[in-house]
Formats: C-alpha cells, sequence, structure tokens
C-alpha cells in the first residue's frame, strides 16, 4: 500500500509541475505579447509626435536613368512643406553644399546629377526672416543606388562536380533568378561562359525566363539551362564559370557561379554575390569581391 501511495504521489507531483510549467509558460507568452504592444504604442506615439512637430508634410527623391557615358544619374528631390509663404526659402544641404529648390505651387523640387557611387543623407533647409529650421528626413537618403538602378540577379550551380584522370564533371542544372529594377531595367541578353586559366572553353547561350507571375517569391524571372559538360584539366589549372548577362541600358553583368582548382585539396566555394558591371564604354564601375565591394570612382 505504501508503494502504491509513493507512486500515486509521484504521478501527482509529475502533473502539478507540468501544470506549472504550462502556466508559466501561458503567463511569459501573455508578457511578452503585452510587451510587444506597449512597444507598438510607443513607436505610433513617436511616430505622429515626430510628424505633428515636421514642418514637411511629404518629400521624396526620384532617381532617373542613368548616363552611361557621364556614369552619373539624375534624381529629383521633391519636398512639400506643410506651411508655405513667398518669404520662404527651402534648400537642400547635401554635403555641405546648399542647394536651393524651386518653387512650384505648394512643392519645391530640384534636380541633381549624381554619380552611381555616391551617398547621400541630405537635410532639408528652410529659411524665413533670418530664421533658418533643419529637418532630415529618411525619405531622401540615398544609400545604394545599385539596387535601384540595375537589376538584381542570382545565379547558382546545382548539381554534382567530380575531378579524376585529369578530368572535371560537372552535371546539374544553372539556375538564376532575376527582378528588374525599380527603373525597370531589365536583362536583354545573357550567357553561361567557362573558363580555363582565364581562357574562354565554352559559351552557352542563356534563353531569359517569362515574366514574373502573381506567385513569383523572388518577384523576378526564374530561368536556367541543363549542364553535362566534361573538361580536360591537369593539376593546377583553374576552371571558373560565369554568367555573363547585358541589361536594357547597355551595362554588362558578370556573375561567378563556379571555380574549381583542379588537384587542390581545399576549395574556394564561389560567392553568389560577386558581381562585376561593366559600363558600354568598357570601364568596370563596381565590383564585388574578396578585397570588399562597391563602385569603382
Amino acid at each position: 500500500v505504501f508503494t502504491m501511495m509513493q507512486l500515486y504521489s509521484v504521478v501527482k507531483i509529475s502533473e502539478l509541475e507540468r501544470q506549472i510549467d504550462n502556466l508559466n509558460y501561458t503567463i511569459s507568452s501573455v508578457e511578452n505579447h503585452l510587451s510587444s504592444q506597449i512597444s507598438d504604442i510607443y513607436r505610433n506615439v513617436e511616430q505622429k509626435l515626430q510628424e505633428q512637430a515636421s514642418l514637411i508634410l511629404r518629400a521624396s527623391a526620384q532617381v532617373g536613368q542613368p548616363d552611361a557615358d557621364t556614369l552619373t544619374v539624375p534624381v529629383t528631390f521633391t519636398v512639400t512643406p506643410k506651411t508655405v509663404t513667398d518669404t520662404m526659402s527651402v534648400s537642400l544641404d547635401i554635403d555641405g553644399e546648399l542647394v536651393p529648390l524651386e518653387r512650384f505651387g505648394m512643392e519645391y523640387s530640384v534636380t541633381r546629377e549624381l554619380s552611381l557611387s555616391q551617398q547621400i543623407s541630405p537635410s532639408i533647409v528652410i529659411e524665413e526672416h533670418g530664421v533658418r529650421q533643419v529637418e532630415k528626413p529618411a525619405e531622401l537618403e540615398l544609400k545604394n543606388l545599385k539596387e535601384m538602378i540595375f537589376p538584381d540577379v542570382f545565379a547558382r550551380f546545382v548539381g554534382q562536380t567530380s575531378y579524376g584522370s585529369n578530368e572535371y564533371r560537372q552535371n546539374g542544372q544553372l539556375e538564376i533568378d532575376c527582378k528588374e529594377s525599380p527603373q525597370n531595367n531589365s536583362l536583354t541578353d545573357m550567357k553561361y561562359i567557362v573558363k580555363v586559366d582565364g581562357k574562354s572553353v565554352k559559351e552557352t547561350p542563356v534563353p531569359l525566363g517569362q515574366a514574373p507571375g502573381p506567385g513569383e517569391i523572388f518577384g523576378g524571372g526564374r530561368f536556367g539551362i541543363s549542364i553535362d559538360d566534361r573538361y580536360p584539366l591537369t593539376d593546377g589549372q583553374v576552371l571558373t564559370a560565369y554568367v555573363l548577362a547585358v541589361d536594357s541600358l547597355g551595362f554588362t553583368h558578370e556573375y561567378e557561379v563556379l571555380h574549381y582548382v583542379a588537384g587542390a585539396n581545399e576549395q574556394r566555394e564561389p560567392d553568389f554575390r560577386q558581381e562585376t558591371i561593366t559600363a558600354p564604354s568598357g570601364k568596370i564601375v563596381y565590383r564585388y569581391g574578396e578585397e570588399g565591394m562597391g563602385f569603382i570612382q
């Protein structure tokens, strides 16, 4: 009987412990939910207070089409103050340079030519009767012109590779995801290039995919080609494979998808962010690599 009572007590204690754990979990979930709601309320109140205190109703930066010769891009800045008078002036402080805006009704705007590498965070300067007020809206920040101007491409090889008897074998798919830029800059031509020690040994056209459907997760075209290739190599030779694409502005984009050193015990996996952009003139304007990334001045 004593043993039965002990067993019953152990079962009841375990059940009570589970109930306490469940109760603690419920309390923790409620606390997290309340904390999240309180944070949202604080953020909303702070946003409303900032909007009320702001002198600006709206601000925007519209990026145009880049010039392939000058490697610049026009950007139109538009500011709509809450109050407009005939005696006030509106300017932008761009890296210490005060740029006057021209008034059109209730709006003020100006168009500036920026280099493709330029990153700016302008301040709005409103001046009236010698009183100057400054605001720095996030809407005017331009931190990555590349994403706004050029198509976004992700290329990768999916399949099997092997090396033996002085032969490199590759079997699988070249898969490519692509979406056009906000300026509707899309790809017009693409090919897959294989090189050995920097010398091209094979080029294969890549048919461009169809326009994206409503269910596209990536937001652009998805396409590719089948690959079943063999390349003679000797130890020490380097085989590389690239996707080479041309956009509607005439800029060439090169993406590395394969890097193999014959006979080496360790291989460097390609960084799928690696990209080189070349202007129609042949000048390299952007490169991402092991040393760094960004537009080349």
